[in-house]
């Protein structure tokens, strides 16, 4: 019986461990998403706030277009449309912050 326990607390902490690196991976994915997509729409002194949004548009196309390729569900397509435009709220707040 006490293997038996142990097989499972065993299993329990191999399962915990790869979520915590799963964690960790979309931790670092969405540090680096956002900084590229800050400086892919970065034009500095040109601030070309249109090219901005028109990249943000395109990036929220295609994930429309990538949840059809899968197939997903409609909660699925909203919270992965909602996590991209929040993506991208911070990369455009980081790189034309408001004036206050």
């Amino acid at each position: 019986m006490d293997d038996l326990r142990s097989m499972k607390h065993s299993k329990i902490e191999t399962d915990l461990d790869r979520v915590s690196a799963l964690e960790a991976r979309i931790v670092v994915l969405e540090i680096v998403s956002m900084s590229a997509l800050a400086m892919a729409m970065d034009t500095s002194e040109n601030a070309d706030t249109e090219a901005a949004r028109g990249m943000a548009g395109l990036i929220v196309d295609t994930v429309n277009q990538r949840c059809d390729e899968l197939g997903v569900s409609d909660q699925t397509r909203k919270a992965a449309r909602d996590y991209a435009n929040r993506l991208l709220g911070v990369a455009m707040e980081s790189l034309y912050p408001k004036q206050h």
